[in-house]
């Protein structure tokens, strides 16, 4: 099978934002660990259906009918982003304070659509294979969401959340032989939970 064609990028990318907040908006009104087990138990699932699907052709042909708008080049014969984005939720909210994952998390859900839609609109240099502006977008969605969650009372953490941000935007921006779903969380959150900044 044929790899699949990039669909409009706004069906990919809203859905990618919707989904990937929930689980960080959820872990705001429960206590650990049930938002670790509950990503761990949808990673568990969706990894179970990648798995299947690559086995079982009609299982993936059905797949494909219903899913493919909101899928990457090649996601027909590979797991799914969705699947990454799961186990870095799961990894997130079992490695790090529950504000730190929140805020790794929600870079990610929020940023990375914000990046690619804003590089995808705009001219000029390309740094592997992206654009420095959508970079900008990155940052700027990404801070905005920490000062949020100041502004929320969810943390003192200033320094150590705008650190995270930025580490979050370069991740995205850097070719990586792993899936960015699961490296800006991971990164992130050891910047905003290891670095000192913390307190």
């Amino acid at each position: 099978m044929g790899a699949i064609a990039n669909g409009p990028p706004w069906q990919r990318r809203l859905f990618h934002a919707a989904a990937g907040s929930i689980l960080p908006v959820v872990a705001f009104f429960v206590s650990e660990p049930i938002p670790a087990i509950l990503a761990g138990s949808l990673a568990l699932v969706s990894l179970t259906l990648d798995l299947l699907r690559f086995r079982v052709g009609s299982i993936n042909r059905l797949f494909l009918r219903y899913l493919r708008l909101l899928l990457k080049n090649n996601e027909d014969s590979r797991i799914t982003g969705a699947t990454y984005l799961l186990i870095g939720s799961c990894l997130a909210f079992a490695l790090f304070d529950p504000t730190v994952a929140i805020a790794a998390l929600l870079f990610l859900s929020l940023g990375d659509p914000a990046a690619a839609i804003v590089g995808q609109s705009v001219g000029g240099p390309r740094f592997f294979g992206k654009s420095p502006v959508g970079t900008l977008a990155f940052i700027l969605v990404a801070s905005l969401v920490a000062a949020g969650l100041v502004f929320a009372g969810g943390t003192q953490v200033k320094t150590a959340l705008f650190a995270g941000a930025v580490v979050a935007a370069i991740v995205e921006i850097l070719p990586l032989p792993i899936d960015d779903n699961l490296t800006i969380p991971l990164a992130a959150g050891a910047v905003m939970q290891y670095s000192g900044l913390i307190f």
